[in-house]
């Protein structure tokens, strides 16, 4: 094989071996993303407190929306790991939990709780605005994290409730 021939082979088999491990990754991070949505709805909900409890099994509520039933979590846990959540609020529909939203603030908590549910349910999508979303079939996660001073609002919904809801307001 002549010199010309030998690098058009090289060249021609570095490409084939870039292709499959490309071929392989891009398989690794389906398999990894199908496990974390899988987690997520498997989850349902965050940490000890589990979409579509009644309203009923919760104590230390403080309703916060008048026509909403919007309510702080007097009582939660405001801590993960050693990242402090400021605020945990709850709505219900029909009595039933259907959105759990947590807020941090500073990038330090932030970020670590980004990363805490990154580790758990996958990177997400990255979504337009700074933030991710996971949409698992039963549980939609979104993480919003502000750019300018490093707040972020987690909103964890129940796809059941949320159609149920949608259905009967149309």
């Amino acid at each position: 094989m002549n010199s010309k021939n030998y690098r058009k082979f090289k060249l021609a088999l570095t490409g084939l071996i870039i292709l499959i491990v490309s071929s392989v990754l891009v398989g690794q991070n389906r398999n990894n993303k199908e496990a974390g949505l899988k987690a997520l709805d498997e989850q349902y909900g965050f940490l000890n407190i589990k979409l579509e409890t009644p309203f009923t099994a919760f104590k230390g509520l403080k309703k916060e929306d008048s026509e909403k039933a919007i309510y702080k979590a007097t009582q939660a846990d405001l801590r993960m790991d050693k990242y402090i959540l400021e605020s945990v609020y709850l709505t219900f529909y029909k009595d039933s939990l259907t959105t759990i939203e947590l807020e941090t603030k500073g990038w330090n908590n932030t970020n670590g709780l980004l990363d805490i549910l990154q580790e758990a349910y996958g990177t997400g999508s990255k979504r337009v605005n700074f933030g991710y979303k996971w949409k698992g079939e039963r549980v939609w996660m979104n993480f919003a994290i502000n750019e300018t001073d490093g707040t972020g609002v987690l909103s964890i919904h129940s796809v059941p409730l949320m159609t149920k809801e949608i259905g009967e307001n149309e």
